[in-house]
């Protein structure tokens, strides 16, 4: 049904909640209600619909929603001691389709090995094979166009590695310039050789990023328009929007398990209660997410109590395990004889460009995006895990061991850096934590990534600026550039580090005796009937786990 009021839903019999109509929230809850007619799902979003709205469909305006309460949570971290004492922004979508309404389209696919991962973890079932059906069931792949020379912007995909079916349009930029070639070239030089597929489980070396943007209409693909709008007529899937959820309420269930029965909302300044009849599925994201469980009574005792919060729950992992993307930005000056995005400054070439935009062409038809490059590289990680609970301290060692084994294998994919001049670094040592200071549910949660606390999360970003600098002096890229110490490149990164807004852990799937929060079948260890998905801007894993969720969310025998 198209967006539903607060009555009509109070007076529903739901069988499925979905709290979070985000990125996987949507496609969860859209794919239970195509396949079970018989089943009612409903979908609370505190954020409101943002249809036809220019500053979310239009690429080239991808940034402009980015710290505007409207369609951003806007939080802010602790001060960060290793990053310059300031407070990072850590952008979050606020909306029907969450993160993917705001983030910046980027639509690249994990290595086997990191899928592999989940499961060598402990959770069955959980690996590349697996998600990788998921992820091709999700998209709708775009081919660039046919005056692309795909070889060499890197950027032929392999029909067997995609979906051509699926919901979310997956296209190439198509303002490709002849910075995009030589850089790639310059790349090559440096013995990092062009990928001109990266979605089969490899992506190591240069290519040209897909992105989530409809190249048929130039507008961008997400969970509200590729999975929600088409599907808005369903007589069992209801919607509702600017509602904040504030509790979880529970029960006693089975074998001393608890039950989720209803949930906690302000819409408007009114409170209400939305019973449920089988499941909750908590898909609020990274930050949200624990923030939530803690307030219903689900984390660390020792958190709660202070709080006045008892513990229904008692699970230590929620909140921590905080795992991000930190980026660090390198500047070069382009030669004038390239177009770059500096041109909307002049009025008459926005002008222009906004006239090329009618016919699906143009700058702002595509996102501002060059090629991706992954090198290996090898870091000692230094253990920093002794003030935290016995159960959490074991997982995270479990991690750790996985991330020391591919830092000594020189074929694996250990970071991304965007010819934008941005470098990230895709999987740090460092971990961070978040939990709630108040019970009130308005109140944002203490964010404390903690970024480059280890000192091997530093050594690689430095490391990966000073790969860029050697770059821009490399073959058809030269430039002149002085040599910059590492002592003083260590600093830089310390001044500069921002965030990639990728936030993801804070209620693991691990084993609970690893400090897990959910088991496989994203179950929150304790309850019966309550469910955490992914709902974070780790777009094509978030939309193959939201499709799987449609799939273990309905083998349990109740919705069946």
């Amino acid at each position: 049904m198209p967006i539903v009021s607060l009555q009509d839903l109070l007076t529903a019999n739901v069988d499925v909640l979905v709290v979070g109509g985000g990125t996987c929230g949507l496609a969860t809850a859209t794919r239970l209600a195509q396949n079970r007619p018989n089943i009612v799902v409903a979908v609370i979003e505190a954020g409101d619909y943002h249809e036809n709205d220019p500053l979310v469909d239009i690429p080239g305006m991808m940034s402009r929603a980015i710290h505007n309460p409207k369609y951003d949570w806007t939080y802010y971290t602790v001060p960060q001691r290793h990053a310059g004492n300031r407070q990072i922004l850590q952008s979050h979508g606020k909306g029907l389709g969450g993160s993917s309404m705001l983030n910046f389209f980027g639509f690249v696919r994990p290595s086997k090995e990191e899928l592999d991962a989940i499961e060598q973890l402990g959770n069955i079932g959980w690996n590349w094979d697996s998600l990788s059906a998921y992820m091709k069931k999700s998209e709708r792949v775009q081919t660039p166009d046919e005056s692309v020379d795909t070889q060499r912007v890197a950027a032929s995909p392999d029909p067997k590695n995609h979906g051509y079916e699926g919901p979310i349009a997956k296209s190439y930029p198509p303002h490709i310039t002849e910075i995009h070639a030589s850089l790639l070239d310059s790349l090559e030089c440096m013995g990092v050789p062009r990928n001109p597929d990266n979605s089969g489980g490899r992506p190591v070396g240069a290519f040209l990023a897909p992105t989530s943007v409809d190249s048929k209409t130039a507008t961008r693909s997400y969970s509200a328009s590729g999975y929600y709008a088409p599907n808005e007529h369903l007589p069992n899937l209801l919607v509702l929007t600017g509602a904040l959820t504030t509790k979880i309420n529970f029960t006693d269930g089975a074998d001393g398990l608890r039950k989720a029965v209803s949930v906690n909302i302000e819409k408007d300044g009114v409170n209400s209660t939305v019973n449920v009849k089988k499941e909750v599925l908590l898909s609020a994201g990274s930050l949200h997410t624990p923030q939530l469980l803690e307030l219903s009574g689900v984390g660390n005792p020792k958190i709660l109590a202070p709080l006045g919060i008892d513990a229904i729950i008692d699970l230590p992992g929620v909140g921590e395990n905080l795992q991000d993307h930190a980026l660090a930005p390198t500047v070069v000056e382009v030669d004038r004889s390239f177009k770059t995005f500096e041109i909307f400054g002049d009025p008459e070439q926005l002008a222009d460009q906004q006239k090329l935009y009618t016919e699906r062409k143009g700058l702002l038809a595509g996102k501002p995006i060059i090629a991706d490059w992954e090198k290996s590289a090898s870091v000692s990680a230094i253990p920093e895990l002794d003030a935290l609970h016995p159960s959490v301290r074991l997982g995270m060692e479990k991690q750790y061991e996985i991330l020391r084994g591919w830092l000594k294998d020189p074929n694996q994919v250990f970071s991304h850096g965007y010819t934008t001049l941005l470098v990230a670094y895709m999987h740090p040592f460092t971990r961070g934590r978040v939990h709630i200071t108040s019970t009130n549910p308005k109140a944002h949660p203490d964010l404390d990534p903690r970024y480059l606390a280890n000192p091997a999360d530093s050594g690689v970003l430095a490391s990966m600026i000073s790969f860029m600098r050697r770059l821009f002096k490399t073959g058809p890229s030269r430039r002149i550039y002085s040599d910059t110490p590492v002592g003083e490149v260590n600093k830089f990164v310390a001044d500069t580090l921002a965030t990639v807004h990728h936030p993801v852990g804070t209620a693991s799937m691990l084993p609970k005796e690893l400090g897990g929060v959910v088991d496989s079948q994203l179950r929150v260890y304790g309850s019966e009937n309550l469910r955490v998905e992914l709902s974070c801007n780790i777009q094509s894993v978030a939309y193959a786990i939201g499709e799987k969720e449609d799939t273990t969310t309905a083998a349990a025998e109740h919705i069946l």
